[in-house]
């Protein structure tokens, strides 16, 4: 794997068989706009990722470099309690993370820094991050995403018990979170805000369900310029949306009402006839595919979430 990351000319695949690849993976290549540089599995396989670090804070993959995409992974067992599945710093920009699943990172799933930009997250399935949490550790979220102009889209972002599904914070303008599914989280749904400067959001087309606290909440310091509206918030235990926010902008209107996933209980987070986020997307701001690569819409408009009925 190493091999295929450091030696990689723009325009040029790797495709990766089944196995467990345990490496400690460093991406600081550049592709370019029209030819970027792709690791990806190998069709109808699924390799898996692993740090081989066993001390300190361990990073299956860190990626530093630009006009990159890493798909159709399992990434997993990040140990420390600064430690993350993927790792993006030092200006790394311009990088697809597509179709891989995110799991047991003891700390984060993902972790931007706030050098990075234009990153698209997409498709993901983030769960069970936190895992070996102990006492004293910082929260550990699905998504902690710093820096500008990023697209997060098509995900779907379960269990992180000891943190968020997202956290835009303390430093971030520009992004934009649309289409995912996001539920069983043991602060909020979401999380925005921050003494570093949010700003220019956007949190639209989402399903935050059944998360401990809000569905949307806003860190003590208020983002400027953003809008959370067109999204299905519901069983979120403090509620919708945290208030107390004139930068967090609701004005759009957000549905309260049951989603009506086919298992809640089983995770299957595919929607029901008479779901409130059937034909509810803004159009401008939903993918034409879904999670699972099926086309939106597929009826008078795009229904919110990461799956399209």
């Amino acid at each position: 794997m190493q091999k295929a990351l450091s030696t990689l000319q723009p325009g040029q695949r790797a495709l990766v068989r089944a196995g467990t690849y345990t490496q400690d993976l460093v991406f600081s290549r550049a592709g370019t706009a029209s030819a970027p540089i792709t690791v990806a599995s190998y069709p109808g396989e699924t390799p898996v990722l692993r740090a081989a670090s066993t001390s300190g804070d361990t990073y299956p993959i860190r990626i530093t470099g630009s006009y990159f995409r890493l798909q159709g992974f399992v990434l997993e067992n990040a140990k420390g309690i600064s430690s993350t599945n993927v790792y993006f710093d030092d200006g790394a920009d311009h990088v697809e993370l597509s179709k891989n699943e995110i799991r047991f990172s003891q700390d984060q799933g993902v972790f931007a820094e706030a050098s990075t930009r234009d990153l698209q997250i997409r498709g993901n399935f983030i769960h069970d991050n936190g895992l070996g949490h102990v006492p004293g550790q910082h929260q550990s979220h699905g998504l902690y995403i710093q820096g500008a102009n990023h697209l997060i889209a098509n995900n779907v972002i379960a269990g992180q018990p000891f943190g968020f599904g997202i956290q835009i914070y303390p430093q971030n303008t520009g992004t934009i979170i649309v289409q995912n599914t996001v539920v069983a989280s043991g602060y909020s749904g979401i999380v925005v805000g921050g003494g570093g400067g949010v700003s220019n959001i956007r949190i639209r087309n989402n399903i935050f369900a059944f998360n401990s606290q809000y569905g949307v909440a806003r860190d003590s310091t208020c983002p400027t310029n953003s809008f959370a509206d067109t999204n299905v918030l519901y069983g979120n235990g403090s509620g919708p949306v945290q208030g107390g926010c004139s930068g967090l902008n609701t004005a759009g209107g957000n549905r309260t009402s049951n989603p009506l996933f086919v298992s809640y209980a089983g995770l299957d987070l595919h929607l029901l006839a008479g779901s409130p986020a059937i034909d509810y997307a803004s159009a401008a701001f939903s993918p034409n595919i879904d999670y699972e690569g099926r086309s939106r819409p597929q009826s008078l408009g795009a229904d919110a979430g990461a799956f399209e009925r």
